[in-house]
């Protein structure tokens, strides 16, 4: 073979090496790009039933994380962390979703899906009820014998499974698909404390303001801190105003409904979770909250 021939193929092959990295990840990218709408809802999904909220928050529009922020997203939610989440992605991996409806809205798209996924509350008992302190303190041949349980479930079909359709919106953002959850459109739920006059206490809430929409699961803590210098029992009296709005807002569990006891100069989180009701009226703009704080001994 030419020595000229040998210097060229030499160099032909060097740049096709030294461009393949770049080939590769421009097919990659143009695969995301090409991704389809129902394949985005599908991996926000598991996300979000994994509690993997900060990698969810990855699919929502532009639109709707300009009303609410990626960290405020995550805490009010309360995302699982350590081997919950292991355990819930391992769970997440065999949800199925079947398109059953897709209606092109110009750069939006409806989907509606057909949805099987895990039973967690079926499966509450093998998981420790959920309790994600106690999950995470297992031992690790423990935290090995669940993952092979619901290996042995699935690959039996004995895995507890609950189904069902839900409807969803997308709309394409530089070519990608993102989840449209119109968070603009919900309602403002406003929290603040009343305080005793005199006793020492001293309570805000941990974030003042979310945006909310129906059938809205969500979690506020509220800081509480004794000043004093003596034990203080104390606990809340919950009202939420207008009163003729109270009903549409549910508040699910609230450790501080019940007496607590605080040591002088100690301080704590009391979390709140709350869900806005499905037949909230349309024209509803803003809810408050008023966490009046009384000391009972």
């Amino acid at each position: 073979m030419p020595q000229f021939i040998k210097k060229f193929l030499l160099f032909f092959i060097t740049v096709v090496l030294l461009a393949l990295p770049l080939l590769l990840w421009l097919k990659a990218a143009d695969r995301k790009h090409d991704e389809k709408p129902v394949q985005v809802l599908s991996e926000y999904l598991k996300f979000l039933y994994a509690r993997d909220f900060r990698r969810a928050y990855q699919f929502i529009s532009a639109e709707d994380r300009r009303v609410k922020t990626q960290n405020d997203y995550v805490r009010e939610r309360g995302p699982f962390t350590g081997f919950a989440l292991e355990a819930a992605r391992k769970l997440s991996g065999l949800i199925e979703a079947r398109p059953v409806a897709q209606q092109p809205e110009g750069s939006r798209s409806r989907i509606r899906l057909a949805l099987k996924l895990p039973d967690a509350n079926a499966l509450a008992g093998l998981l420790l009820d959920w309790d994600e302190t106690r999950l995470n303190s297992l031992p690790a041949p423990q935290q090995r014998e669940i993952l092979s349980t619901i290996d042995a479930l699935s690959r039996e079909n004995k895995l507890p499974m609950v189904e069902g359709e839900e409807e969803f919106v997308l709309l394409k953002e530089n070519s990608r698909w993102k989840l449209y959850l119109d968070w603009a459109a919900g309602v403002r739920v406003n929290f603040t404390t009343k305080l005793p006059a005199a006793g020492g206490l001293a309570a805000e809430p941990t974030i003042k303001e979310t945006v909310a929409r129906s059938g809205d699961l969500f979690n506020i803590g509220f800081k509480v801190k004794n000043r004093s210098t003596h034990e203080i029992v104390t606990r809340i009296v919950h009202r939420v105003e207008p009163k003729e709005m109270a009903q549409y807002l549910d508040l699910v569990e609230c450790a501080l409904l019940l007496p607590v006891r605080l040591r002088a100069g100690e301080e704590q989180v009391f979390n709140s979770t709350y869900v806005v009701r499905g037949d909230l009226p349309d024209d509803a703009k803003a809810l408050n909250v008023i966490y009046e704080f009384q000391i009972e001994r």
